[in-house]
Formats: structure tokens, C-alpha cells, sequence
């Protein structure tokens, strides 16, 4: 069995996790947050959506919580991590086509021997969020730290709207998903992505609006 406990990286996911887990319990209708190129109602109907897959994820298997990740955006879900068999795999699927409201599920969850995982858990635990990469060729760049650099560099970004952007790097490949208002800005964004150190390849879902 996967170890539950996995450095900063599991640490954060976990309270993201909690976090999600309460919203619809803090609030008594649809949320509105202006920022985001989205409206009340699909911000209400995707973090529902969100807080209903994990809490299906903590009934059937816990460790989904920290291998799988579930972002979503105008009820189109991206699925990315890595589990340890076929059948964990198609669990945390059906688990999440459950919900009719989802439009589209892009799925990118990727089967692999545990001891595999176990290595990229412990280089991900070594290499930690706030290590710069070094540039050694055998060395791996963690994906917190490629996540944290996109974060950084598009919030920094003229022209870009990062908060509707959602992403995640998995063995050093990013997948990205939500919004662009413009093509101009899609393809900065997925310039900026592209040139940051380790990344190896980009996966976009981004609609343009």
C-alpha cells in the first residue's frame, strides 16, 4: 500500500482538500467571484461537483487523495496523477462519471507500479517545493516546483488572467485547463509554460472565450 504521508507536497493537497470538502458548508447558495471569468452558478456547480468526487474518494479509498487530482472548470473535469493498478484506475473514474452534470471528463490518470510511484513520491519529498533545480541532466525538477513557477510567473504576467487558469504537473508533463480571452493570450500563456526549467511537454484543455 501507498504511504498516506508524503512531504509538503501531500501536506498542502490535504488542506486543499478540506478546504473544498467545506464550501458548500459555508455558504447557502451560489458563490460570486468576479475575478474569474466565470459565473456565480458555475463556480456553485463545480466546486459541488469537486467536494462531491473526494468525498466519494474518502468512502472508497483515502489514498485517491493524495494520487489523484481533480480540477475543474464550467463542469469539465481534468483528471491527472498516478495510481497503482488498473482497477484503482477505473474506480476513481466511474467514481467521477457519476456526476450527470459533468460535461467532459479529460482524463489523463496514468497506471504504474507502486514502486514507481514510490520513487516519484520520495524525489518529489526530497526535491520539495522551494528547491531550485539543479543542472545536473540526471537530475529531476519536481513538479511543485514547476507548479509554483507557473503560478508565480502568470500571476506576474501582463494580460493574463491567472486565476482562470487551473494545471498540475505530473512526472514533469503540465496539463492546463480553463480560459483564455483572447488566442494572443493563450499562446502567451502556453509560451510562458513551455519555458519553464523540466517542463518536457504541455497538455492544454483551454478554450478560448
Amino acid at each position: 500500500m501507498i504511504k498516506v504521508t508524503r512531504g509538503l507536497r501531500s501536506v498542502l493537497k490535504t488542506v486543499s482538500v478540506c478546504a473544498v470538502l467545506a464550501a458548500p458548508l459555508a455558504a447557502c447558495g451560489p458563490l460570486q467571484m468576479p475575478l474569474e471569468d466565470r459565473t456565480g452558478n458555475d463556480q456553485w456547480v463545480d466546486t459541488q461537483i469537486k467536494s462531491g468526487i473526494l468525498g466519494e474518494f474518502t468512502k472508497v479509498d483515502h489514498t485517491y487523495l493524495m494520487d489523484v487530482n481533480i480540477d475543474i472548470w464550467k463542469q469539465e473535469v481534468m483528471v491527472t496523477g498516478l495510481v497503482d493498478s488498473k482497477g484503482k484506475y477505473f474506480d476513481v473514474i466511474s467514481l467521477i462519471k457519476q456526476d450527470d452534470r459533468i460535461k467532459a471528463v479529460h482524463d489523463h490518470l496514468v497506471v504504474a507500479d507502486e514502486e514507481t510511484i514510490q520513487a516519484y513520491h520520495q524525489a518529489e519529498d526530497e526535491y520539495g517545493k522551494n528547491a531550485v533545480p539543479a543542472d545536473s541532466a540526471t537530475q529531476s525538477v519536481s513538479d511543485t516546483w514547476i507548479e509554483s513557477q507557473i503560478k508565480a510567473l502568470l500571476l506576474a504576467e501582463k494580460g493574463v488572467s491567472s486565476v482562470n487558469y487551473r494545471w498540475q504537473s505530473v512526472k514533469n508533463i503540465v496539463y492546463i485547463m480553463g480560459e483564455a480571452q483572447s488566442d494572443a493570450e493563450l499562446e502567451k500563456v502556453l509560451s510562458i509554460v513551455r519555458r519553464i526549467k523540466g517542463v518536457s511537454r504541455v497538455v492544454s484543455h483551454v478554450k478560448v472565450a
